[in-house]
């Protein structure tokens, strides 16, 4: 007899595909010429990371090596990292990484020849543990020192939200949506949400999207089982959504207005956005949540509902160009170069960074 798929995974799949190939500036013209090791930014991604891509061409008319480790292409590269020196040999050039960056490498987009499950598992987890390595190191500027693939983990994030004084939806982790019917107050619907990521990758460069799934308590009659522990949170209602941006302690707010929360994968033109202010309060919260965090660059979510924001969740690895392509502004943009540029600035004479 055949399991059923996890709640999650019931409802019409929208599948979308990963690229690759990478479109860096760097990475297909080459780096700024410098002696070696020259001094770099290192960002551990994959290459479908478009942020990545801008900010690779502006530090090339800077003079600065912006080198990646992309995880779906880094299976046949030329690497060697000495810890003790701290320098990075990628295809023939040596490096000095001044800052880290941790932000889409994931093992699951990982292409290998290997071909049998021991052998394509060790090469995923070799490369995880360099990555680990290289975004730990105490020599590095690392950004987000405190994020890791899952940490801060949803559950996390809400209870410190609520201790920084931001309301939160009312929450319970469940493989039973009637038994979290019957827990959380109220007699409106509920919104089930992923605990973990909000995509899958069974193959390399194939993802399908995991969407919260609003659901009525009139509809669970009976046991409910999800195939897997799932977010359940009381479902509160709101015009708009917050996204705040967060860039070496600068906020910067966006509305956003789309229709079903699935939007933003499958309509995305259906979506607006807008700058707007961000109250002092609030921001209050979050500068208190990104120091809780060690966070240096993330995006928040929140609902804006007539009683006030609610927080949602914190994403330390976030892209900023769509919400800035929405509302007409580089705000986030312009703050994230000054943030690199800041972190490659060559050290004080006497310091080793």
């Amino acid at each position: 007899m055949t399991a059923a798929l996890p709640l999650l995974l019931r409802s019409h799949p929208h599948l979308t595909t990963a690229s690759a190939e990478s479109r860096d500036f760097q990475a297909r013209v080459g780096h700024p010429a410098a002696t070696d090791p020259a001094p770099c930014v290192l960002v551990l991604t994959r290459a479908a990371d478009r942020e990545i891509d801008e900010l690779s061409l502006w530090l090339a008319a800077r003079g600065i090596a912006l080198v990646r480790l992309d995880s779906d292409r880094c299976a046949d590269t030329d690497v060697q990292w000495d810890p003790f020196a701290g320098l990075l040999t990628r295809d023939g050039r040596t490096f000095r990484p001044r800052a880290c960056w941790l932000r889409y490498f994931d093992v699951d987009a990982l292409r290998t020849a290997q071909t049998t499950p021991d052998a394509v598992q060790h090469v995923r987890d070799q490369w995880q543990a360099l990555v680990a390595a290289l975004a730990a190191h105490p020599g590095l500027h690392t950004l987000n020192s405190g994020a890791r693939p899952g940490t801060p983990d949803r559950l996390t994030q809400l209870a410190a939200a609520r201790a920084a004084g931001l309301r939160v939806p009312a929450t319970l982790v469940t493989t039973r949506l009637d038994v979290a019917a019957r827990a959380l107050p109220g007699p409106g619907d509920l919104l089930v949400k992923s605990l973990g990521r909000h995509c899958v990758e069974p193959q390399p460069g194939r993802l399908r999207g995991v969407y919260p799934q609003r659901v009525s308590r009139a509809s669970l009659d009976g046991e409910h089982r999800t195939g897997a522990p799932v977010l359940v949170q009381e479902y509160v209602a709101a015009d708009r959504e917050l996204r705040i941006h967060a860039v070496g302690g600068t906020l910067i707010g966006y509305a956003v207005t789309r229709p079903t929360p699935e939007s933003l994968w499958t309509r995305p033109e259906s979506i607006t956005v807008r700058r707007c202010d961000i109250p002092a309060d609030v921001a209050a919260s979050l500068r208190t949540l990104l120091d809780r965090f060690r966070l240096d660059l993330a995006a928040f979510d929140l609902l804006d509902t007539p009683g006030g924001p609610v927080f949602l969740e914190v994403n330390p690895e976030f892209d900023w160009r769509w919400t800035e392509h929405g509302a007409g502004a580089t705000d986030t943009t312009n703050a994230v170069r000054a943030l690199i540029a800041a972190a490659t600035a060559p050290a004080p004479r006497g310091e080793n960074r």
